[in-house]
Protein backbone atom coordinates (compact mmCIF):
# COMPACT_ATOMS: atom_id res chain seq x y z
CA UNK A 1 0.00 0.00 0.00
CA UNK A 2 2.76 2.43 0.87
CA UNK A 3 4.36 2.12 -2.57
CA UNK A 4 1.24 3.64 -4.10
CA UNK A 5 1.09 6.59 -1.68
CA UNK A 6 3.00 9.05 -3.85
CA UNK A 7 1.15 8.32 -7.11
CA UNK A 8 -2.20 8.47 -5.31
CA UNK A 9 -1.34 11.74 -3.60
CA UNK A 10 0.11 13.05 -6.83
CA UNK A 11 -3.14 12.31 -8.63
CA UNK A 12 -5.12 14.04 -5.90
CA UNK A 13 -2.92 17.13 -6.05
CA UNK A 14 -3.00 17.13 -9.85
CA UNK A 15 -6.78 16.72 -9.95
CA UNK A 16 -7.35 19.34 -7.24
CA UNK A 17 -5.10 21.80 -9.06
CA UNK A 18 -6.62 20.97 -12.45
CA UNK A 19 -10.16 21.49 -11.17
CA UNK A 20 -9.20 24.82 -9.63
CA UNK A 21 -7.38 25.92 -12.76
CA UNK A 22 -10.26 24.85 -14.99
CA UNK A 23 -12.63 26.73 -12.72
CA UNK A 24 -10.26 29.67 -12.72
CA UNK A 25 -10.23 29.72 -16.52
CA UNK A 26 -14.01 29.98 -16.44
CA UNK A 27 -13.78 32.66 -13.74
CA UNK A 28 -11.17 34.51 -15.82
CA UNK A 29 -13.53 34.55 -18.77
CA UNK A 30 -16.32 35.81 -16.53
CA UNK A 31 -13.99 38.40 -14.97
CA UNK A 32 -12.81 39.51 -18.41
CA UNK A 33 -16.38 40.04 -19.59
CA UNK A 34 -17.23 41.81 -16.34
CA UNK A 35 -14.20 44.08 -16.63
CA UNK A 36 -15.07 44.82 -20.24
CA UNK A 37 -18.63 45.79 -19.30
CA UNK A 38 -17.54 48.00 -16.39
CA UNK A 39 -14.65 49.70 -18.24
CA UNK A 40 -16.87 50.48 -21.22
CA UNK A 41 -19.63 51.76 -18.97
CA UNK A 42 -17.45 54.01 -16.80
CA UNK A 43 -15.31 56.94 -17.86
CA UNK A 44 -11.65 56.97 -16.85
CA UNK A 45 -12.43 59.26 -13.88
CA UNK A 46 -15.39 57.12 -12.79
CA UNK A 47 -13.28 53.99 -13.06
CA UNK A 48 -10.70 55.64 -10.83
CA UNK A 49 -13.47 56.17 -8.25
CA UNK A 50 -14.59 52.53 -8.68
CA UNK A 51 -10.99 51.33 -8.20
CA UNK A 52 -10.56 53.46 -5.07
CA UNK A 53 -13.60 51.82 -3.48
CA UNK A 54 -12.28 48.38 -4.41
CA UNK A 55 -8.80 48.98 -3.01
CA UNK A 56 -10.06 50.47 0.27
CA UNK A 57 -12.39 47.53 0.90
CA UNK A 58 -9.76 45.00 -0.18
CA UNK A 59 -7.27 46.51 2.25
CA UNK A 60 -9.80 46.01 5.04
CA UNK A 61 -10.30 42.41 3.92
CA UNK A 62 -6.55 41.74 4.00
CA UNK A 63 -6.35 43.19 7.51
CA UNK A 64 -9.32 41.03 8.53
CA UNK A 65 -7.87 37.88 7.00
CA UNK A 66 -5.81 36.98 10.09
CA UNK A 67 -4.54 33.81 8.38
CA UNK A 68 -7.64 31.79 9.30
CA UNK A 69 -7.98 30.21 5.82
CA UNK A 70 -4.40 28.97 5.80
CA UNK A 71 -4.64 27.67 9.36
CA UNK A 72 -7.93 25.93 8.53
CA UNK A 73 -6.32 24.09 5.62
CA UNK A 74 -3.28 23.18 7.73
CA UNK A 75 -5.36 22.01 10.71
CA UNK A 76 -7.89 20.10 8.61
CA UNK A 77 -5.06 18.37 6.77
CA UNK A 78 -4.63 16.53 10.06
CA UNK A 79 -8.39 16.26 10.85
CA UNK A 80 -10.21 16.42 7.48
CA UNK A 81 -13.62 15.48 8.92
CA UNK A 82 -13.59 17.54 12.09
CA UNK A 83 -16.99 19.21 12.37
CA UNK A 84 -15.94 20.97 15.55
CA UNK A 85 -12.90 22.51 13.87
CA UNK A 86 -14.92 23.67 10.88
CA UNK A 87 -17.77 25.23 12.85
CA UNK A 88 -15.54 27.08 15.30
CA UNK A 89 -13.30 28.31 12.48
CA UNK A 90 -16.41 29.53 10.66
CA UNK A 91 -17.75 31.41 13.69
CA UNK A 92 -14.33 32.94 14.35
CA UNK A 93 -14.09 33.98 10.70
CA UNK A 94 -17.52 35.65 10.77
CA UNK A 95 -16.85 37.56 14.02
CA UNK A 96 -13.41 38.85 13.02
CA UNK A 97 -14.59 39.84 9.52
CA UNK A 98 -17.52 41.74 10.99
CA UNK A 99 -15.24 43.63 13.38
CA UNK A 100 -12.64 44.66 10.79
CA UNK A 101 -15.01 45.45 7.92
CA UNK A 102 -17.42 47.17 10.29
CA UNK A 103 -14.58 49.24 11.73
CA UNK A 104 -13.59 50.44 8.27
CA UNK A 105 -17.14 51.46 7.46
CA UNK A 106 -17.44 53.26 10.80
CA UNK A 107 -14.26 55.17 9.94
CA UNK A 108 -15.80 56.34 6.66
CA UNK A 109 -19.04 57.32 8.38
CA UNK A 110 -17.34 59.35 11.11
CA UNK A 111 -14.97 60.93 8.60
CA UNK A 112 -17.83 62.27 6.50
CA UNK A 113 -17.08 60.17 3.44
CA UNK A 114 -18.78 60.81 0.12
CA UNK A 115 -22.22 59.09 0.31
CA UNK A 116 -21.71 57.17 -2.95
CA UNK A 117 -18.28 56.00 -1.77
CA UNK A 118 -19.74 54.93 1.60
CA UNK A 119 -22.64 52.95 0.09
CA UNK A 120 -20.41 51.33 -2.52
CA UNK A 121 -17.90 50.32 0.16
CA UNK A 122 -20.70 48.94 2.34
CA UNK A 123 -21.93 46.71 -0.48
CA UNK A 124 -18.46 45.53 -1.48
CA UNK A 125 -17.55 44.90 2.17
CA UNK A 126 -20.69 42.78 2.39
CA UNK A 127 -19.50 40.76 -0.60
CA UNK A 128 -16.10 40.27 1.04
CA UNK A 129 -17.84 39.18 4.25
CA UNK A 130 -19.59 36.34 2.43
CA UNK A 131 -16.35 35.55 0.62
CA UNK A 132 -14.82 34.90 4.04
CA UNK A 133 -17.57 32.38 4.77
CA UNK A 134 -16.80 30.72 1.46
CA UNK A 135 -13.07 30.67 2.25
CA UNK A 136 -13.59 28.62 5.43
CA UNK A 137 -15.70 26.16 3.45
CA UNK A 138 -12.96 26.04 0.83
CA UNK A 139 -10.42 25.29 3.55
CA UNK A 140 -12.37 22.19 4.57
CA UNK A 141 -12.97 21.11 0.96
CA UNK A 142 -9.31 21.75 0.10
CA UNK A 143 -8.13 19.53 2.95
CA UNK A 144 -10.43 16.75 1.73
CA UNK A 145 -9.44 17.22 -1.94
CA UNK A 146 -12.99 18.19 -2.90
CA UNK A 147 -12.22 21.42 -4.69
CA UNK A 148 -14.53 20.44 -7.54
CA UNK A 149 -17.49 21.36 -5.35
CA UNK A 150 -15.84 24.57 -4.18
CA UNK A 151 -15.13 25.52 -7.79
CA UNK A 152 -18.75 24.95 -8.78
CA UNK A 153 -19.88 27.29 -6.00
CA UNK A 154 -17.39 30.00 -6.96
CA UNK A 155 -18.15 29.84 -10.68
CA UNK A 156 -21.90 29.96 -10.03
CA UNK A 157 -21.49 33.00 -7.81
CA UNK A 158 -19.29 34.80 -10.34
CA UNK A 159 -21.75 34.04 -13.14
CA UNK A 160 -24.62 35.51 -11.13
CA UNK A 161 -22.56 38.61 -10.37
CA UNK A 162 -21.83 38.99 -14.09
CA UNK A 163 -25.53 38.85 -14.86
CA UNK A 164 -26.11 41.63 -12.32
CA UNK A 165 -23.34 43.81 -13.81
CA UNK A 166 -24.76 43.26 -17.29
CA UNK A 167 -28.20 44.35 -16.09
CA UNK A 168 -26.81 47.54 -14.54
CA UNK A 169 -24.80 48.53 -17.60
CA UNK A 170 -27.74 47.87 -19.92
CA UNK A 171 -30.58 49.38 -17.88
CA UNK A 172 -28.91 52.55 -16.59
CA UNK A 173 -27.52 55.35 -18.75
CA UNK A 174 -23.73 55.94 -18.73
CA UNK A 175 -24.41 59.61 -18.01
CA UNK A 176 -25.35 58.58 -14.45
CA UNK A 177 -22.60 55.96 -14.14
CA UNK A 178 -20.96 57.48 -11.06
CA UNK A 179 -24.20 57.38 -9.07
CA UNK A 180 -24.79 53.79 -10.22
CA UNK A 181 -21.40 52.44 -9.09
CA UNK A 182 -23.00 51.04 -5.88
CA UNK A 183 -25.27 48.92 -8.09
CA UNK A 184 -22.20 47.30 -9.64
CA UNK A 185 -21.02 46.32 -6.18
CA UNK A 186 -24.53 45.13 -5.32
CA UNK A 187 -24.20 42.62 -8.16
CA UNK A 188 -20.91 41.43 -6.61
CA UNK A 189 -22.66 41.06 -3.25
CA UNK A 190 -25.43 38.94 -4.77
CA UNK A 191 -22.90 36.60 -6.37
CA UNK A 192 -20.95 36.27 -3.10
CA UNK A 193 -24.11 35.31 -1.19
CA UNK A 194 -24.92 32.58 -3.71
CA UNK A 195 -21.35 31.22 -3.65
CA UNK A 196 -21.27 31.06 0.16
CA UNK A 197 -24.67 29.36 0.31
CA UNK A 198 -23.62 26.64 -2.13
CA UNK A 199 -20.29 26.18 -0.32
CA UNK A 200 -22.02 25.66 3.01
CA UNK A 201 -24.34 23.13 1.38
CA UNK A 202 -21.41 21.14 -0.03
CA UNK A 203 -19.61 21.14 3.32
CA UNK A 204 -22.78 20.01 5.10
CA UNK A 205 -22.96 17.02 2.76
CA UNK A 206 -19.42 15.92 3.68
CA UNK A 207 -19.06 16.40 7.41
CA UNK A 208 -21.31 16.35 10.46
CA UNK A 209 -21.36 19.77 12.07
CA UNK A 210 -20.79 19.71 15.80
CA UNK A 211 -22.71 22.61 17.31
CA UNK A 212 -20.23 22.91 20.12
CA UNK A 213 -19.04 26.50 20.39
CA UNK A 214 -15.75 26.43 22.23
CA UNK A 215 -14.28 29.85 23.06
CA UNK A 216 -10.93 28.43 24.14
CA UNK A 217 -10.75 26.36 20.95
CA UNK A 218 -11.48 29.43 18.80
CA UNK A 219 -8.84 31.38 20.68
CA UNK A 220 -6.38 28.60 19.92
CA UNK A 221 -7.26 28.75 16.22
CA UNK A 222 -6.80 32.53 16.28
CA UNK A 223 -3.42 32.31 17.99
CA UNK A 224 -2.20 29.73 15.48
CA UNK A 225 -3.62 31.77 12.59
CA UNK A 226 -2.22 35.18 13.55
CA UNK A 227 1.37 34.60 12.36
CA UNK A 228 0.14 33.65 8.89
CA UNK A 229 -2.23 36.61 8.96
CA UNK A 230 0.62 38.98 9.82
CA UNK A 231 2.69 37.49 7.00
CA UNK A 232 -0.17 38.06 4.59
CA UNK A 233 -0.67 41.67 5.69
CA UNK A 234 3.03 42.54 5.39
CA UNK A 235 3.29 40.91 1.97
CA UNK A 236 0.14 42.61 0.72
CA UNK A 237 1.49 45.99 1.80
CA UNK A 238 4.64 45.94 -0.32
CA UNK A 239 3.29 43.66 -3.06
CA UNK A 240 0.11 45.59 -3.73
CA UNK A 241 -1.25 48.32 -1.50
CA UNK A 242 1.75 50.63 -1.04
CA UNK A 243 2.65 50.74 -4.77
CA UNK A 244 -0.98 51.32 -5.65
CA UNK A 245 -1.60 53.90 -2.92
CA UNK A 246 1.40 56.07 -3.79
CA UNK A 247 0.80 55.70 -7.52
CA UNK A 248 -2.73 56.97 -6.93
CA UNK A 249 -1.22 60.03 -5.28
CA UNK A 250 0.89 61.03 -8.29
CA UNK A 251 -1.20 59.85 -11.26
CA UNK A 252 -4.18 61.40 -12.98
CA UNK A 253 -7.49 59.52 -12.96
CA UNK A 254 -6.94 58.24 -16.50
CA UNK A 255 -3.38 57.10 -15.79
CA UNK A 256 -4.40 55.44 -12.51
CA UNK A 257 -7.13 53.55 -14.36
CA UNK A 258 -4.42 52.09 -16.64
CA UNK A 259 -2.24 51.32 -13.60
CA UNK A 260 -5.07 49.65 -11.69
CA UNK A 261 -6.28 47.52 -14.58
CA UNK A 262 -2.74 46.35 -15.39
CA UNK A 263 -2.25 45.47 -11.73
CA UNK A 264 -5.52 43.53 -11.65
CA UNK A 265 -4.55 41.48 -14.69
CA UNK A 266 -1.16 40.60 -13.16
CA UNK A 267 -2.70 39.75 -9.78
CA UNK A 268 -5.27 37.44 -11.33
CA UNK A 269 -2.51 35.63 -13.23
CA UNK A 270 -0.50 35.33 -10.02
CA UNK A 271 -3.27 33.19 -8.49
CA UNK A 272 -2.07 30.11 -10.41
CA UNK A 273 0.66 29.44 -7.86
CA UNK A 274 -1.72 30.13 -4.97
CA UNK A 275 -4.14 27.46 -6.15
CA UNK A 276 -1.32 25.03 -6.85
CA UNK A 277 0.37 25.46 -3.48
CA UNK A 278 -2.82 25.15 -1.43
CA UNK A 279 -3.50 21.95 -3.37
CA UNK A 280 -0.02 20.75 -2.43
CA UNK A 281 -0.25 21.79 1.24
CA UNK A 282 -2.36 18.90 2.65
CA UNK A 283 -0.19 16.21 1.01
CA UNK A 284 3.06 17.98 1.77
CA UNK A 285 1.99 18.38 5.39
CA UNK A 286 1.21 14.64 5.58
CA UNK A 287 4.70 13.78 4.32
CA UNK A 288 6.24 16.03 6.97
CA UNK A 289 4.06 14.55 9.72
CA UNK A 290 5.16 11.03 8.74
CA UNK A 291 8.79 12.19 8.38
CA UNK A 292 8.89 11.09 4.75
CA UNK A 293 11.50 13.69 3.84
CA UNK A 294 12.45 12.13 0.51
CA UNK A 295 8.93 12.30 -0.90
CA UNK A 296 8.44 15.79 0.51
CA UNK A 297 11.65 16.96 -1.21
CA UNK A 298 10.61 15.32 -4.49
CA UNK A 299 7.21 17.01 -4.37
CA UNK A 300 8.86 20.38 -3.66
CA UNK A 301 11.30 20.04 -6.57
CA UNK A 302 8.55 19.09 -9.03
CA UNK A 303 6.44 22.07 -8.04
CA UNK A 304 9.51 24.34 -8.24
CA UNK A 305 10.22 23.30 -11.84
CA UNK A 306 6.58 23.78 -12.81
CA UNK A 307 6.46 27.27 -11.34
CA UNK A 308 9.76 28.35 -12.91
CA UNK A 309 8.53 27.33 -16.36
CA UNK A 310 5.13 28.95 -15.76
CA UNK A 311 6.72 32.18 -14.57
CA UNK A 312 8.98 32.37 -17.63
CA UNK A 313 6.03 31.87 -19.97
CA UNK A 314 3.98 34.44 -18.07
CA UNK A 315 6.58 37.19 -18.49
CA UNK A 316 7.56 36.47 -22.10
CA UNK A 317 4.13 35.82 -23.59
CA UNK A 318 2.43 38.38 -21.38
CA UNK A 319 4.85 41.14 -22.35
CA UNK A 320 4.50 40.38 -26.05
CA UNK A 321 0.71 40.25 -25.96
CA UNK A 322 0.21 42.78 -23.16
CA UNK A 323 -1.06 45.81 -25.09
CA UNK A 324 -3.42 43.68 -27.18
CA UNK A 325 -4.77 41.90 -24.11
CA UNK A 326 -5.21 45.18 -22.22
CA UNK A 327 -7.24 46.71 -25.02
CA UNK A 328 -9.21 43.52 -25.58
CA UNK A 329 -10.13 43.10 -21.91
CA UNK A 330 -11.03 46.73 -21.33
CA UNK A 331 -11.12 49.55 -23.84
CA UNK A 332 -8.44 51.29 -25.88
CA UNK A 333 -8.92 54.41 -23.75
CA UNK A 334 -7.16 52.57 -20.90
CA UNK A 335 -3.96 51.94 -22.86
CA UNK A 336 -1.65 54.95 -22.55
CA UNK A 337 1.51 54.41 -24.69
CA UNK A 338 3.87 56.26 -22.33
CA UNK A 339 2.97 53.74 -19.59
CA UNK A 340 3.97 50.78 -21.78
CA UNK A 341 6.25 49.45 -19.01
CA UNK A 342 3.46 48.98 -16.44
CA UNK A 343 2.07 45.62 -17.53
CA UNK A 344 5.46 43.93 -18.24
CA UNK A 345 6.78 45.03 -14.84
CA UNK A 346 3.65 43.81 -13.09
CA UNK A 347 3.85 40.50 -14.95
CA UNK A 348 7.43 40.14 -13.69
CA UNK A 349 6.15 40.79 -10.17
CA UNK A 350 3.45 38.15 -10.67
CA UNK A 351 6.06 35.64 -11.89
CA UNK A 352 8.23 36.28 -8.83
CA UNK A 353 5.12 35.78 -6.69
CA UNK A 354 4.99 32.19 -8.01
CA UNK A 355 8.23 31.60 -6.13
CA UNK A 356 6.86 33.45 -3.13
CA UNK A 357 3.83 31.16 -2.90
CA UNK A 358 6.17 28.18 -3.16
CA UNK A 359 8.37 29.22 -0.24
CA UNK A 360 5.44 30.58 1.79
CA UNK A 361 3.37 27.40 1.78
CA UNK A 362 6.42 25.13 2.11
CA UNK A 363 7.73 26.99 5.16
CA UNK A 364 4.18 27.27 6.47
CA UNK A 365 3.97 23.47 6.36
CA UNK A 366 7.32 23.34 8.20
CA UNK A 367 5.72 25.71 10.75
CA UNK A 368 8.38 28.37 10.25
CA UNK A 369 5.86 31.19 10.65
CA UNK A 370 7.99 33.46 12.82
CA UNK A 371 11.00 33.06 10.52
CA UNK A 372 8.77 34.29 7.71
CA UNK A 373 7.51 37.26 9.74
CA UNK A 374 11.07 38.45 10.40
CA UNK A 375 11.92 38.27 6.68
CA UNK A 376 8.67 40.01 5.75
CA UNK A 377 9.65 42.95 7.95
CA UNK A 378 12.96 43.19 6.07
CA UNK A 379 11.15 42.92 2.73
CA UNK A 380 8.72 45.68 3.71
CA UNK A 381 11.68 47.86 4.72
CA UNK A 382 13.24 47.34 1.29
CA UNK A 383 10.02 48.46 -0.42
CA UNK A 384 9.73 51.53 1.85
CA UNK A 385 13.31 52.57 0.98
CA UNK A 386 12.41 52.55 -2.71
CA UNK A 387 9.30 54.64 -2.00
CA UNK A 388 11.33 57.21 -0.05
CA UNK A 389 13.85 57.43 -2.89
CA UNK A 390 10.96 57.89 -5.35
CA UNK A 391 9.65 60.93 -3.47
CA UNK A 392 13.15 62.37 -3.16
CA UNK A 393 13.48 62.72 -6.92
CA UNK A 394 11.39 64.25 -9.70
CA UNK A 395 9.91 62.60 -12.76
CA UNK A 396 6.56 60.83 -12.78
CA UNK A 397 7.68 57.75 -14.71
CA UNK A 398 10.77 57.33 -12.54
CA UNK A 399 8.63 57.49 -9.41
CA UNK A 400 6.19 54.87 -10.68
CA UNK A 401 9.06 52.63 -11.77
CA UNK A 402 10.62 52.90 -8.29
CA UNK A 403 7.33 52.07 -6.57
CA UNK A 404 7.13 48.88 -8.60
CA UNK A 405 10.86 48.15 -8.31
CA UNK A 406 10.49 48.20 -4.54
CA UNK A 407 7.80 45.53 -4.74
CA UNK A 408 9.89 43.43 -7.15
CA UNK A 409 13.01 43.61 -4.96
CA UNK A 410 11.09 42.91 -1.74
CA UNK A 411 9.33 39.89 -3.24
CA UNK A 412 12.60 38.72 -4.77
CA UNK A 413 14.32 38.93 -1.39
CA UNK A 414 11.62 36.73 0.15
CA UNK A 415 11.91 34.12 -2.60
CA UNK A 416 15.71 33.96 -2.43
CA UNK A 417 15.95 33.77 1.36
CA UNK A 418 13.03 31.33 1.52
CA UNK A 419 14.57 28.90 -0.96
CA UNK A 420 17.86 28.95 0.93
CA UNK A 421 16.00 28.21 4.17
CA UNK A 422 14.07 25.32 2.60
CA UNK A 423 17.27 23.86 1.20
CA UNK A 424 18.84 24.02 4.66
CA UNK A 425 15.78 22.38 6.27
CA UNK A 426 15.78 19.43 3.87
CA UNK A 427 19.50 18.90 4.36
CA UNK A 428 19.09 18.81 8.13
CA UNK A 429 16.11 16.46 7.96
CA UNK A 430 17.81 14.03 5.58
CA UNK A 431 21.01 13.97 7.64
CA UNK A 432 19.02 13.64 10.86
Amino acid sequence: MKSFALPTLGRKIAFSTFVQLAGKVVQLVISAVTLKLISNYLSEADYGFYASVSEFALFLSVAANLGIFGQTVRAMSEEPKSGKLFLNALILRVVTAFLFLGGGLLYLLIGGSDPVFLVATLLFAGALFFDYVTSVCDGMLQANYMMGRATVALVTGRACALFGVFAVTQWFAPSAALANIPLLFAATLGGAIIASGLSLLFVRQQIHWKWQIDGDFMLTILKLSLPFGIINILNSLYFRFLPEFFSREVLTDAAFATFNISFKIAQVLSLFSTFLMFSVLPGFKQYLETKNWGKAATLYKRVLILLVVSGFLLVTLGSLLGPTVLEMLTHKKYFIPEFWYLLPTMLLLAAISYGYDLILITLFAFEKDFWLIKREVIALSIAVIFILIAFAITGLHTQIALFLAGAVCAEGFMVTSGMLKIRSLFRKKVKG
